[in-house]
């Protein structure tokens, strides 16, 4: 039995982030995956305010990706996943936050429109079935269009979304420069966090399609790979695994 336990939605890119820590640092553990209809369950257990991923180990719960990032590093500081320099610990900081904040939305925006939206319905509702599964996937579109209106970026036209895409992606290839990591001379939050993300919104084939454009975005994307998963992971396992 594995010291500690990542209570996940699989697909999440957030529980993404905490799984390629995890191993990264060589620790072990194990997942509980959750379903959609899990979510009040969620929150009167282990979440009070519904975040997830939880890690639980032996000094008991931890709520959030980034906050599960920061306890890790100091329970198990080597190999380390923040710069030593406070002004590079800053930029990775910053970096991980723009990645959670604002290219998750990039993704659901792009994943939720028609060509995309059931390869996104089939990875969210993976672990439900029957009569909840047959009904979420009716109403999954709904949501995701609604959750993306109200954020702000599903308003906008297919066309900008996928400039704005192409920008962020641009700026990610100016910020390596010559340089193999987003932030300093390791592996860092930063790289973890921009990595499962593009791992997932790469499942919008207009996002794959712009990654391929980019021979260092992509590069890079293995390099991370490369240190965050076990040697021989498909390509197509790594937003699940």
């Amino acid at each position: 039995m594995a010291q500690r336990l990542l209570h996940q939605y699989e697909v999440s890119p957030f529980a993404a982030k905490v799984r390629r820590a995890l191993r990264y640092k060589g620790l072990d553990f194990e997942v509980r995956n959750y379903r959609v209809v899990d979510a009040g369950k969620i929150r009167k257990t282990i979440s009070p305010t519904g975040k997830t991923p939880v890690l639980e180990a032996d000094d008991g719960l931890v709520v959030d990706s980034t906050a599960i990032l920061r306890h890790l590093e100091e329970r198990f500081p080597t190999p380390p996943i923040l710069p030593a320099d406070p002004a590079l610990r800053a930029q990775a900081h910053v970096i991980e936050d723009w990645a959670d904040e604002s290219l998750f939305f990039y993704d659901l925006a792009m994943r939720g429109w028609p060509n995309n939206i059931d390869w996104l319905k089939r990875d969210v509702l993976s672990h439900d079935s029957g009569f909840m599964r047959w009904l979420l996937y009716r109403l999954l579109d709904g949501f995701v269009r609604k959750t993306g209106q109200a954020q702000g970026i599903g308003r906008k036209t297919p066309d900008t979304v996928c400039r704005e895409v192409a920008a962020h992606f641009d700026a990610i290839v100016a910020l390596l420069g010559d340089r193999e990591w987003l932030v300093g001379d390791h592996l860092t939050v930063a790289d973890i966090a921009v990595a499962s993300m593009c791992t997932v919104i790469e499942r919008a084939e207009e996002a794959a399609a712009l990654m391929r454009e980019r021979p260092a975005l992509l590069a890079w994307r293995e390099r991370v790979d490369a240190a965050t998963f076990a040697p021989g992971t498909p390509a197509a396992a790594r937003a699940t695994t």
